[in-house]
C-alpha cells in the first residue's frame, strides 16, 4: 500500500462532514507538529502548512477537509461518529453502503503524501472547510502570508486531465404559499420512488439521469382527486435527486392506484432501468393537506421546472445548467443549484429562474454563491503540469478541459488576482453518491505526476 492510500485510510477513520471538520482539523495539525512542519488552524477551522526547503517561490497545493454524506437506506450510520468503511475491489477502492470521501480525502492525502516525504519541495498546502456546502471556508480564509503565485488544486475527477476553468455556483431557495387546510381524516397513501442514479449536479447533469421530484410528480398527477399532505424529494442542491416520496388522499382504492404504478413503471423503466415504486397505506392523526386544486398547483410547478442542461458550447460541453435539488413541501421550499461558467448566461439563467418563481407565485432569494475560474491553457503553471506529464506517461493522451465543477479556487483567484489555477486528479466516479469509488491505479500515477511537476 502507497503512503497516499495508508493516510486516506486514517482519513475515513475521522467524521468530517461539512460542518463537523474540528477533528480531521485537528489531525492535519498534529501530523505537521509531529514533522516539525509550519501550520496554523483559524476560527473556521481551515488549515494551512508549509514546508520550506528553500528560497523559491513555492506551489500551493490545496484540498477540502469535508465529505458528502450519502447512505443506503438499508444501513444504519452516523456521520457524526461512524467511520467510513473503505473496501479495495476490483482495482477500487469504495465505501460499503456511505459515500467514500475520496471527493476530497484522497486530495488531503496525497498532500500529506507530499508533506510527509523527505524530496525538497517548498510547499504551501491549504485545508479547507465545508467546500460541499457554503464553501466558507474558501470564502474566509486568511491568505496574507501566502506567498505562492501558482496553485494545484486537487479537487478533480479525472484521470490524465487538467481543469483549467470552473463555474460559479448558486444556492438559490425558492418559498412557497400553498394553502393547507386541517382534515380528521386519518387513512392516507404513502408513495416512495426510488433506483435513479442520482449523482452530482455538475459532473453528470448531462447524462440523462433523471430527477425524482420530477417523476414523482408526473406520476402524482394522474391520481384521480389527489390531496397532498406532504412531498419530499433530493438532499442537497448540489446533488441530483435519486428519491422522492409523498404522502396524500385519493378516493381511488389501493388497487387502483397500484396498478397505475405498474403501468408507470413499465413506461419509465425503458429509460430507467432500476426505478423502482413502492405504495402502502398508513394511518396518520389530525394534520393539514392541500386540497385538490392546490395539490395539482403544486404538482404543476415541479413538472413544469427546467432541471438539467441550459446551455451549451461547440465542444458540447455544458456550460450553464439548473438542479431541482431538493423539493419540501412542509417546509414550502424548493431548493436549486445552479451553474455557469458564462457571465452572459448566468445572468440569463438567473432570469430565467426569476421568471419561473414569478409564474408559480414564489418568492425568489440566492441563499449563497461561489465564483468560478479561467486559467490561460499557456500559463507558465499549465506549461509544467504539461512538461512533467510528458515525462511520467509518453502513452497517455493528456486532457485539458473546462468542466461543469464548482470549486474553491475562485475563491484563491478573487483573493490573489494573478494566481495560475489548475486541478488535477485520480479517477474518481461517482462521486456525492453510495457507489463512489477512486481507481487505485490512478492515484499512484496521479502521485507520479504531482511528485514531477513539484521538482
Amino acid at each position: 500500500m502507497n503512503k497516499t492510500i495508508e493516510f486516506f485510510y486514517e482519513i475515513a477513520n475521522i467524521p468530517r462532514e461539512s460542518g463537523n471538520e474540528e477533528n480531521i482539523a485537528n489531525y492535519l495539525c498534529e501530523f505537521a507538529q509531529k514533522r516539525n512542519l509550519y501550520y496554523t488552524k483559524d476560527q473556521y477551522n481551515n488549515v494551512i502548512i508549509k514546508k520550506k526547503n528553500n528560497n523559491k517561490t513555492p506551489i500551493i497545493l490545496q484540498a477540502h477537509m469535508d465529505m458528502v454524506c450519502e447512505k443506503d437506506n438499508n444501513i444504519e450510520f452516523d456521520f457524526k461518529k461512524d467511520s467510513i468503511k473503505v473496501i479495495e475491489e476490483n482495482g477500487y477502492l469504495r465505501a460499503e453502503g456511505t459515500t467514500l470521501g475520496a471527493d476530497n480525502g484522497i486530495g488531503i492525502a496525497q498532500i500529506l503524501n507530499i508533506l510527509d516525504s523527505n524530496l525538497n519541495y517548498n510547499i504551501e498546502a491549504i485545508f479547507t472547510v465545508s467546500e460541499e456546502t457554503s464553501m466558507i471556508g474558501a470564502d474566509k480564509i486568511d491568505l496574507s502570508n501566502i506567498e505562492g503565485k501558482q496553485l494545484i488544486n486537487l479537487d478533480g475527477f479525472e484521470r490524465n486531465t487538467i481543469i483549467i476553468e470552473s463555474a460559479s455556483f448558486f444556492d438559490i431557495i425558492l418559498k412557497s404559499k400553498y394553502l393547507l387546510k386541517n382534515t380528521n381524516e386519518k387513512t392516507f397513501y404513502k408513495i416512495r420512488l426510488s433506483g435513479l442514479q442520482g449523482g452530482h449536479s455538475g459532473f453528470d447533469i448531462n447524462k440523462n439521469r433523471g430527477n425524482s421530484s420530477i417523476l414523482l410528480s408526473e406520476f402524482l398527477k394522474e391520481v384521480n382527486d389527489i390531496q397532498l399532505q406532504n412531498f419530499i424529494g433530493g438532499t442537497k442542491f448540489n446533488v441530483i435527486p435519486s428519491s422522492a416520496e409523498a404522502i396524500f388522499r385519493s378516493k381511488e382504492k389501493i388497487e387502483e392506484l397500484q396498478e397505475k404504478v405498474n403501468k408507470f413503471i413499465e413506461i419509465k423503466r425503458k429509460k430507467y432501468t432500476k426505478l423502482k415504486i413502492e405504495l402502502e397505506t398508513i394511518k396518520m392523526e389530525t394534520t393539514q393537506i392541500l386540497d385538490h386544486k392546490e395539490s395539482l398547483k403544486f404538482i404543476d410547478s415541479i413538472i413544469k421546472f427546467k432541471h438539467g442542461v441550459f446551455n451549451t458550447n461547440n465542444r458540447n460541453e455544458v456550460t450553464t445548467s439548473i438542479n431541482l435539488g431538493v423539493v419540501n413541501l412542509e417546509e414550502q421550499t424548493i431548493k436549486i443549484g445552479m451553474r455557469s461558467s458564462k457571465k452572459c448566461e448566468e445572468i440569463e439563467c438567473l432570469e430565467h429562474i426569476k421568471e419561473y418563481a414569478k409564474s408559480k407565485n414564489l418568492e425568489f432569494n440566492i441563499l449563497g454563491s461561489q465564483p468560478g475560474f479561467e486559467t490561460n491553457e499557456k500559463s507558465e503553471l499549465i506549461k509544467k503540469i504539461r512538461k512533467a506529464y510528458k515525462i511520467i506517461d509518453k502513452q497517455e493522451k493528456l486532457d485539458i478541459k473546462s468542466l461543469h465543477i464548482t470549486v474553491e479556487a475562485g475563491f484563491f483567484k478573487e483573493k490573489i488576482p494573478e494566481l495560475e489555477v489548475a486541478i488535477i486528479s485520480p479517477e474518481i466516479l461517482n462521486a456525492h453518491t453510495t457507489k463512489e469509488c477512486v481507481n487505485i491505479e490512478s492515484i499512484h500515477n496521479c502521485d507520479k505526476w504531482l511528485e514531477e511537476i513539484l521538482k
